[in-house]
């Protein structure tokens, strides 16, 4: 049902998923910049297009460049199906950030998912996953070792809190580390639903009210464009974006990432402490959610190779995304 060639076109349709070149048309499942290149026309939900929007217009604030011509837009709810080239595509929660999308195609009595980048559980600033059945899975796969085993969420949002609480006590402030879109939100909800007051670095800032825009609700926060008031928490994707509000003031900082399991990012390592707190399944998820679908094969992206193996052992049918042999439409 679809065609590899360093990227995935669904076959006898113009649509690619997720290209990371750009395209014609393509699927975009969430606004990570790893996800959305920027293609002449994108299918994605009413909020993944308005995060993208905002990014650019971010970049090129930052870049000081002048405004390009805009991507055409093509916005699709969650569970409205479309009819497209002869099939049908539908686009399912994914449980990653705010608007991200699987996407289901049906056409001829096959059903193909793709996933994009997904989350199994329920966090506190995206839509609860729902997952469909389909005879071609199409996988992301991170955290796709074994050693990628996360503490349940709850425990994981506890040790957040009590990071926090013990900053204040050792009249500190407490920074967390997050990426802009996504985590940062996520934090900042779970912050301020707590009672806690944030200062949040600028495009994590812009993001959030776009979040906003879509019923995500959050507390007391501000954008920190002057120095740290005495009982707030700093909210940055690094340190640079904030040093000079937190010039002179002590500080304890953590990194909040699924890599605080099992291996280590850069971001970690900067950090006194790590927490992780991820937006993707880890691997049980991964299997759990293989499970769920029940496919009659699995092609894996965006992850090591040897989860494949890993499949294999779970008893799934795994294939090879190969340029030399792309899968053709009712392969088994």
């Amino acid at each position: 049902m679809f065609i590899y060639d360093r990227d995935i076109r669904l076959s006898g349709m113009d649509l690619w998923l997720d290209a990371k070149r750009k395209k014609p048309f393509s699927f975009v499942s969430h606004a990570h910049a790893d996800h959305s290149a920027r293609h002449e026309r994108i299918l994605a939900t009413p909020a993944t297009l308005a995060l993208a929007r905002e990014r650019r217009r971010i970049r090129r604030a930052k870049m000081k460049r002048p405004s390009r011509r805009e991507p055409v837009e093509v916005p699709l709810d969650y569970n409205a199906p479309m009819r497209l080239d002869g099939a049908t595509v539908t686009l399912l929660p994914a449980g990653h950030i705010l608007g991200s999308a699987q996407i289901l195609v049906e056409r001829g009595g096959r059903r193909l998912l793709y996933s994009g980048d997904f989350c199994h559980e329920a966090t506190s600033a995206a839509e609860d996953i729902e997952i469909p059945t389909a005879d071609t899975l199409i996988m992301e796969c991170t955290y796709g070792l074994p050693e990628h085993r996360f503490p349940p969420r709850e425990s994981t949002v506890e040790k957040l809190l009590a990071f926090v609480d013990e900053a204040f006590a050792d009249g500190l402030t407490p920074v967390l580390l997050c990426y802009a879109l996504g985590k940062g939100q996520e934090v900042l909800r779970i912050l301020t639903q707590q009672g806690y007051s944030a200062a949040v670095e600028s495009e994590t800032y812009a993001l959030a009210r776009t979040y906003e825009s879509f019923g995500i609700a959050f507390g007391g926060y501000r954008l920190l464009d002057g120095g740290v008031k005495p009982g707030e928490v700093v909210i940055t994707p690094n340190m640079r974006a904030v040093a000079a509000f937190t010039r002179g003031r002590p500080m304890r900082s953590a990194a909040l990432t699924g890599w605080a399991i099992g291996g280590f990012s850069h971001r970690a390592r900067s950090a006194h402490s790590a927490i992780p707190l991820s937006d993707h399944a880890d691997f049980d998820g991964l299997i759990d959610y293989a499970a769920a679908v029940k496919p009659e094969i699995i092609y894996i992206l965006h992850g090591p190779e040897e989860f494949g193996r890993h499949l294999r052992e779970a008893g799934f049918r795994v294939g090879e995304l190969s340029e030399k042999a792309s899968p053709q439409p009712g392969d088994k």
